[in-house]
């Protein structure tokens, strides 16, 4: 979901100049009238289906209430979301803020946060409505259900801190960058060469130091001394993983859940939840350990920067090729089109590239960091019984996979999906477009375990789809290069 909001937001920041709305519609102050009277009824059908789970959790019907519960915010997002484009595609939202601070004239740096504010005060009210279902729901998960939840602005707290880590800062950086442009706007050849190094300088700086970034804004702390952390390291030296430090993400046990950030051994954070540490048994903390190393090991983040950026260019020059080979699709862009509506079809191709193609490989990179996972608390004996005693000695470099290792992420796979209030079966497409379901990952690893065959049919299987992907796209970007190049 992350990704997708981030594209659906940068689709709403691009425009320079917004053109009146189609509709017809000429008062700014109608049209900011009918804006905050959709945020009033998006706000006000959240306060509804809060009280409907509510009211399913007080009559003994928790697990449907869980599973209503999940569709129906995901039902809600979708209404947040083509409410928000009404507003901004329909009803000319754009031009009215342009109207209101401008008098028509091009828009000011900054003042993108006025056109994203019908969705941004939605989204974050959101979490303060759903706030009394969704403790309801986990209460009876946790270990200590009389535990803190945390209060409502402190659930609010830390949604806006995970939101503002994977979602605002990449859109500030967009906004940044069209008031760097907007500094400049007629830059001669050599100005054009020196932003454009600017851009890739920062861009560049921001990856390297997005572990960093990530500490200060989500209030990361390093994990307390004692038996857990000592066992984590343990576990990372026998697994031959290095980074930076172990670090505590305090949720108030809202969320249960871990992630590794940076790609360089010297600035690479391992990062757990509070509730993730509280309600899962130490073996089962390590196999999550063991998944995030998964992704390092298996080198996930390097391959989807260079996916991304491989498939942006060859994207960007096949669109270009289509229009020079049908220019009257242009033409119709420049006559018909509003400004602010030009770049929609080439954002609309690439979410739907990103959420088809990208979707497909990282499915089979997190089963890659499941399967790592199991190996994390694997020990040599692939008939071992099932359970490992006390003290036993596990497979050094993740090398062993046993049906006990197995069994322990398969535990804690259901744990954390129980925990986070995720349906095992159907958790909706915006859920398990990158994971898949849980039903279906569970599955996957209970046949590994009978089938001694699969995992290694699978790592192969994958290698060969990464590496054609790669080299499909790499072909077709050195093709439509070459080609664009004969038209100069």
């Amino acid at each position: 979901m992350p990704f997708l909001l981030l594209l659906f937001l940068t689709l709403a920041c691009l425009p320079d100049e917004w053109s009146p709305p189609f509709t017809g519609l000429d008062s700014p102050l109608l049209i900011a009238l009918l804006t905050w009277g959709g945020v009033v009824l998006v706000l006000g059908s959240a306060a509804f289906l809060n009280r409907k789970i509510g009211v399913l959790v007080r009559d003994g019907r928790r697990e449907l209430a869980q599973r209503r519960y999940s569709s129906w915010r995901f039902y809600h997002q979708l209404g947040l979301l083509g409410a928000y484009s009404l507003s901004l595609y329909v009803f000319g939202w754009g031009w009215a803020v342009q109207q209101f601070l401008t008098a028509g004239k091009l828009l000011p740096p900054g003042a993108e946060f006025l056109i994203l504010a019908p969705f941004l005060v939605p989204f974050i009210l959101g979490w303060a409505i759903f706030f009394s279902a969704d403790r309801a729901l986990h209460a009876p998960a946790v270990s200590d259900p009389s535990g803190p939840y945390g209060s409502r602005w402190t659930y609010v707290g830390v949604h806006l801190r995970q939101n503002l880590a994977f979602v605002f800062i990449p859109l500030l950086l967009v906004i940044v960058n069209k008031g760097i442009h907007a500094a400049v706007p007629d830059p001669t050849n050599e100005w054009q060469t020196e932003l454009n190094f600017v851009q890739i300088g920062l861009l560049l700086l921001l990856f390297l130091c997005m572990p960093l970034l990530l500490r200060f804004v989500l209030g990361l702390e390093p994990l307390p001394a004692g038996p857990l952390r000592d066992r984590l390291e343990a576990t990372a030296r026998r697994l031959r993983f290095r980074c930076t430090n172990l670090l505590l993400w305090n949720t108030r046990r809202g969320v249960a859940n871990a992630m590794v950030a940076g790609v360089l051994p010297w600035l690479r954070y391992v990062v757990f939840t509070d509730g993730l540490l509280i309600d899962l048994t130490p073996e089962e903390v390590d196999a999550v350990f063991g998944h995030e190393i998964g992704h390092v090991k298996h080198h996930h983040m390097l391959y989807y920067i260079g996916f991304l950026l491989i498939s942006v260019f060859s994207l960007t020059l096949v669109g270009a090729e289509m229009l020079q080979h049908y220019p009257v699709v242009k033409q119709w862009l420049n006559d018909y089109t509003p400004q602010y509506l030009a770049v929609v079809p080439a954002v609309g191709v690439l979410g739907a590239y990103i959420f088809l193609v990208f979707g497909f490989l990282s499915r089979r990179c997190e089963r890659q960091a499941d399967i790592f996972g199991c190996r994390a608390v694997s020990c040599a004996n692939p008939a071992c019984p099932g359970e490992h005693e006390q003290g036993a000695a596990l497979a050094l470099r993740g090398r062993g996979l046993c049906p006990a290792g197995i069994r322990t992420f398969v535990d804690a796979l259901e744990k954390v999906a129980a925990l986070n209030g995720i349906p095992r079966e159907r958790p909706g497409w915006l859920h398990s477009w990158q994971h898949s379901t849980i039903a279906r990952r569970v599955d996957f690893l209970q046949r590994m375990r009978s089938d001694p065959t699969l995992e290694p049919r699978f790592q192969r299987t994958v290698r060969v789809v990464k590496w054609g992907v790669l080299l499909g796209l790499g072909a077709c970007l050195a093709f439509f290069y070459w080609r664009s190049g004969m038209h100069v």
